[in-house]
């Protein structure tokens, strides 16, 4: 399964301080100049769909959605694959977006509009106040958490849904909603966070009858059956 290599590669010794140099490097030196450009830059008027798009990592959308999809499927249109799959994308992007809460308040650092109107830079800690709550960024947590789950449960189409998820995230860069080293962090706890659902949910076997590709096993399966016996 394609998640399940990238996630191995992911959390390699080597890599894992790779990444963590990079966003030291972000966090130091490359955050805020970029900022600065792509504050200049207005992009949010030269694109105005670009504002649009960036919505697409609203949490509040997707926890609605999957508990409701949970419900219909559990008591309406009677159908345990797509309920345990509503319920896979339900129990993702909750745990997610709980910990990036947590980390937000926490951690307490100022988002880049604080750095370009007051020079505030980096972490206050203990902060309820939104404009204090950049890291990590919270759109890409939600994004990330669904594209990561969708590549789980349906693997053909794994890298569609990443690659739209990483451009939702790196719209927060460019309307100066995060900075780069937000959506670093944002996109690689979500992928240790998908990882340990994952886990769980195989664990208890939840899982394996609502993943593509055991379904399509099965059928296959099924229809050779058939034919040798029919």
């Amino acid at each position: 399964m394609p998640f399940e290599r990238l996630f191995k590669v992911m959390t390699k010794p080597w890599v894992m301080l790779l990444y963590a140099f990079l966003v030291v490097v972000c966090y130091r030196y490359v955050d805020k100049p970029v900022a600065h450009f792509l504050w200049l830059a207005h992009l949010s008027r030269q694109f105005p769909p670009l504002v649009w798009f960036t919505h697409a990592g609203l949490g509040a959308v997707y926890l609605t959605l999957f508990f409701m999809a949970g419900v219909f499927f559990r008591y309406v249109v009677i159908n345990p694959v797509w309920q345990i799959r509503a319920w896979f994308m339900l129990a993702n992007t909750l745990f997610a977006s709980s910990i990036c809460g947590a980390l937000k308040v926490l951690l307490g650092r100022a988002r880049p509009k604080m750095w370009l109107n007051e020079n505030l830079y980096g972490f206050y800690g203990w902060q309820f106040d939104a404009h204090f709550m950049s890291f990590p960024s919270g759109h890409t947590t939600t994004i990330m958490s669904v594209a990561l789950a969708l590549s789980i449960l349906f693997p053909r189409h794994w890298l569609a849904f990443i690659l739209t998820g990483l451009m939702v995230a790196f719209s927060r860069i460019l309307l100066v909603h995060h900075y780069i080293s937000d959506v670093l962090v944002a996109s690689y706890l979500t992928l240790l966070e998908v990882g340990f659902v994952y886990y769980v949910f195989r664990k208890k076997s939840w899982l394996s009858p609502a993943l593509q590709d055991n379904n399509d096993k099965l059928e296959r399966s099924m229809r050779q059956f058939g034919v040798k016996n029919g």
